[in-house]
């Protein structure tokens, strides 16, 4: 995850890994910040309901029973089948606990809670120090290429980068630590969580990269492949470090925070950055400091060590540069150069298949005809549209499969199988966790080829033999914990697979598995310090073509300056390795295509899909095998077991208890609220809590709320919030308390992938005058009682480079009464809504949306009116709709129907931050809209209001991370009475 990115849980994902929906992070600690640094009984006393914890573990499969045990600094939790990899994190995370709680001079005060899942096939994990110190591990290791593949053991490199940020965020002395003594583990009492991603990001990156022992991001041809090329595209400004939404490379805050760490270490030594941490870990004043405290440790400000660190990086990459330019490119033919990650890709044997991800339009698996010669251009067409695609493979019939992400109700990514029909998907399997699949011939009946499928399960990866049809017909193969395989093909005669796996203590090498043998073993092919990867047969089966990171195939030095993905081919007979690229960039995932040879070539704004045609395709370099033979040998981990308490039943109690208390404050002439604010949870994120309570001690009055969640399906939410109306005199009138209380319970049935909802609620409403001798009480007591029921649809889709919802259709269709419980009103409600994207050319959206309600007898009334949407509302109990151009409230009824068309358009991507100042532009865009709505009672005339105007959105960053979409805008409203023009200037989205 990210500190998220996709950035404050402090996490690990990165630009070329899946996306992950559980991605929260840094941005809870920093919507936590503001909310509290903002805070007044207006937003205190709202929580939002209708909202899914992204923090919960997935609810229990049948048998699922939590454990825990307990080892000298840490508590972990697992289902009794993760008990042995439980028992290999302790081994890591104790003696990591032990050099980084060294390393930065700093100890926590509590056990870290650390949660091993297995709901996700795609590696990722995160950390936050809210409301303790909590891990969370996901134990698929990374499996391909991506900036994660340079590691010893997945638990030792996961592990030593969450905990880095447990330690460096817990962090606190002088003022700052005191006050947590006081007021518990307040968000406030965090210094470094106020610090920029590439600080967070890149420190962990940093201590968890080992360069004598060739592990970890910062040393991988990754890293080095990424950062030559912005070196020679140009480096980021300090300004442009700080923010990072869109901009290329995505997650660059990993990336140049690890090389200014690096530079850091280089040019003053890690004895320096344990100094400006432990300096910085006394700041009481977010943000404002982190120039002082460079100045008093490094002598100058981070502004001038960023203009060093610049030349810093141009002299490391300049030997790398000037040796790669010695030697021409390798001519290619562009297909698409609009990738933003390695896309899945295939080929039939004639024609190339690639999964288009540009983060402006939908993903779409692209074929592109061959071309019958250099100069003619390939011809592109789109064959699907989907979302999640892991893996692509292509039969010599054109039988096109993949494998997926679906959504689940239950939160947990899982992949499937699927292959492509009449223009759409089929599903082959359900809920088997394959995350890769191949074609494989069938000689005794060519019309039924088998399906050899990957899957890996707890860390186990495992391949499958299954019919067309999906169904299983026998384990090929099964590894260890130390087991990974990565990309594998299945030769043409279907005799043999060839893979890339990692083996215990090495790196990716290449094996071959000879399926004709009554008991397949897997003999090795390469065996060396490299990452070989995507390997492919030839079409006659005696050459595997594949990528790899080899420095320089004729010097065999592995260590030079020049190590970049290119690709190569080894002769299986011979046993030679022939250079078939060179690139500034890099080459990776080749596929052949008759002759021709297609792969992603990376260059300095992404991925691009390209040709080496067959007429181009020539040996740069011809080398014995065996000259390239080295190993990494990587020290063991697990020779001596960490000592543990006994395995007992999870209980929530331990971790439940509130860990932090915030003052809050907010008052005028006629009320002075002061109060205590707190929430909590338990260590699987299954209950979930927060409180306020005010006391308004100028009117002797309590308000206050309570909101918890259970397992992302019941939600209790109990409030009660005073307003205060003034006479002509602007002196105290009256006080209107309003008590809720509402109960819900959310995806009680789900179809369609999660995309179809069910969920039903109780909400129960009381809202009087307070009486008071010396103030008046106009209004009667209202009791408002309702259940309802609500079927919602969403199949919405939103990109990384998008400006708003790109596509798709959410629709609600709720149902309430007032009849079932006392109510002052009585009668039942319909509220039906839906909002359709379109997404245009060029990053555009065309927005429709349309929204109505019928109240039958007595409902309480609908109001229209105003600028401001209700975004975070209930789950049931809605009374007003927006209408830009009129005032609030301009027309009652318990009918009510609204339209809006809205045209959105990007203008300036700025993303760029004011150096260190916790403020920055990221997107500036328009849009155009017009609404048409109305609110009247039953048996009356309607009398529709139409209103048109244009509103300036500006993503206003704060907090380096948190982008706030500030809505500027005009509206004219074309009634003659109602009417005129309105500006307004708010913070939110209007559908």
């Amino acid at each position: 995850m990210t500190y998220p990115h996709p950035t404050l849980l402090i996490s690990h994902s990165d630009a070329l890994l899946p996306p992950a929906r559980t991605l929260k992070s840094r941005k809870l600690l920093l919507a936590s910040a503001i909310s509290l640094l903002l805070a007044g009984p207006a937003m205190v006393l709202t929580p939002a309901a209708h909202a899914e914890n992204p923090l919960a573990v997935s609810p229990d499969l049948p048998g699922m029973e939590w454990q825990t045990f307990s080892s000298d600094h840490f508590y972990f939790h697992f289902i009794p089948a993760h008990k042995a990899q439980a028992e290999r994190a302790a081994v890591i995370a104790e003696r990591a606990w032990s050099e980084l709680t060294q390393d930065f001079d700093w100890t926590p005060k509590d056990r870290v809670h650390v949660v091993l899942t297995d709901d996700f096939d795609f590696s990722n994990g995160w950390a936050h120090p809210e409301p303790f110190n909590q891990i969370r591990l996901f134990l698929s290791p990374p499996d391909g290429n991506s900036t994660l593949e340079a590691y010893d053991d997945w638990l030792n490199l996961l592990i030593t980068h969450e905990l880095t940020h447990i330690i460096h965020v817990d962090m606190a002395r002088g003022i700052p630590a005191f006050i947590r003594k006081i007021l518990g583990r307040n968000p406030l009492t965090f210094p470094h969580a106020y610090t920029p991603g590439f600080i967070i990001e890149g420190l962990a990156v940093y201590k968890e990269t080992s360069a004598a022992q060739g592990y970890g991001r910062g040393q991988s041809t990754t890293y080095d492949m990424m950062m030559r090329m912005e070196v020679i595209n140009g480096i980021d400004d300090l300004s442009q470090a700080v923010v990072t939404l869109r901009d290329w490379p995505l997650g660059k805050h990993y990336l140049y925070g690890y090389y200014y760490w690096q530079f850091i270490a280089d040019t003053y030594g890690d004895d320096k950055i344990r100094d400006y941490l432990s300096e910085y870990s006394r700041n009481i004043i977010p943000f404002f400091l982190q120039n002082y405290e460079a100045r008093k440790v490094f002598g100058k400000s981070h502004e001038v060590l960023w203009q060093e660190f610049k030349v810093w990086l141009q002299q490391r990459f300049a030997p790398q540069i000037t040796e790669l330019k010695k030697t021409a490119d390798t001519p290619v033919q562009a297909i698409s150069n609009e990738g933003l990650s390695i896309d899945a890709a295939a080929s039939d044997g004639k024609n190339y298949y690639y999964l288009r991800e540009n983060g402006k339009d939908r993903n779409s698996l692209v074929k592109v005809r061959s071309a019958s010669n250099t100069a003619e251009n390939p011809v592109s067409e789109v064959l699907l549209q989907t979302t999640g695609m892991l893996s692509l493979d292509v039969s010599p019939r054109g039988d096109i499969a993949y494998t997926r992400i679906t959504d689940r109700a239950d939160l947990r990514g899982w992949s499937d199988i699927f292959i492509m029909r009449d223009g759409g998907e089929q599903r082959l399997t359900s809920d088997q966790r394959y995350r890769a699949v191949r074609w494989m011939p069938n000689a005794a009946d060519p019309q039924q080829p088998y399906l050899i499928a990957k899957r890996i399960q707890a860390g186990v990866s495992q391949l499958d033999m299954l019919n067309k049809n999906g169904h299983f017909i026998r384990t090929l193969w099964q590894g260890s914990l130390d087991d990974v395989i990565s990309d594998y093909a299945i030769s043409h005669d279907g005799k043999k697979i060839v893979a890339s796996i990692k083996r215990k203590q090495q790196g990716w090498n290449l094996e071959l598995l000879n399926m004709q043998t009554e008991q397949p073993q897997w003999l090795p092919l390469t065996n060396t310090r490299a990452n070989e990867s995507s390997p492919n047969f030839s079409h006659d089966d005696q050459h595997i073509i594949f990528s790899a990171d080899y420095s320089n195939v004729k010097g065999v030095d592995l260590a030079s300056a020049t190590a970049t993905y290119n690709i190569f081919s080894l002769n299986l007979a011979s046993g030679e390795v022939s250079q078939l690229t060179h690139l500034l960039g890099g080459a990776v995932q080749p596929v052949l295509v008759g002759d021709d040879i297609y792969f992603q070539s990376y260059q300095a704004r992404g991925f691009s899909h390209v040709r080496l045609p067959a007429s181009e395709r020539k040996p740069l370099a011809v080398l014995p095998l065996s000259e390239l033979q080295s190993q990494y040998d990587y020290a063991p981990l697990y020779n001596q077991p960490q000592t543990h308490s006994e395995a007992e039943e999870y209980s929530p109690w331990s971790s439940l208890m509130p860990q932090q208390w915030l003052p809050v404050y907010s008052g005028n002439e006629e009320y002075n609220a002061i109060g205590l604010s707190t929430s909590g949870q338990d260590a699987l994120g299954r209950h979930n809590y927060s409180s306020t309570l005010f006391v308004d001690t100028e009117n002797d009055i309590a308000s206050g709320n309570l909101m918890y969640s259970y397992n992302n399906q019941w939600q209790l939410l109990a409030q009660r919030n005073h307003s205060y109306y003034l006479d002509n005199n602007d002196r105290l009138q009256r006080i209107r308390r309003e008590d809720t209380v509402e109960l819900a319970r959310t995806n009680i049935v789900d179809f369609l992938e999660n995309k179809l909802q069910l969920s039903a609620g109780i909400n129960r409403s009381h809202e009087y005058d307070i009486p008071a001798d010396d103030l008046l009480r106009e209004e009667n007591s209202l009791h408002n009682s309702v259940v309802g029921a609500r079927l919602d649809f969403d199949n919405r889709e939103m990109y990384s480079q998008s400006i708003s919802v790109s596509w798709g259709t959410q629709a609600t269709l709720l149902w309430e009464s007032n009849d079932y419980l006392d109510s002052d009103y009585n009668g039942d409600i319909i509220n039906a809504s839906i909002s359709h994207f379109i997404d245009l050319p060029g990053n555009q959206v065309l927005a429709l949306h349309s929204s109505g309600a019928y109240g039958f007898e007595q409902p309480e009334p609908f109001e229209l009116g105003g600028e401001e949407g209700v975004l975070e509302q209930s789950l049931f109990g809605r009374d007003q709709w927006a209408l830009r151009g009129y005032k609030e409230n301009v027309q009652q009824g318990n009918r009510i129907q609204t339209n809006s068309l809205e045209y959105r358009f990007p203008l300036l991507n700025v993303e760029r931050g004011w150096n260190l100042l916790p403020i920055g532009l990221g997107g500036i865009n328009a849009n155009i809209f017009a609404d048409h709505g109305a609110a009247w009672q039953e048996g009356g005339r309607s009398h529709y209001l139409t209103s048109a105007g244009v509103e300036l959105m500006t993503e206003v960053v704060v907090m380096y991370g948190f982008a706030l979409p500030v809505r500027l805008g005009y509206a004219y409203g074309f009634d003659k009475d109602e009417g005129g023009d309105r500006t307004y200037l708010q913070v939110n989205y209007q559908f």
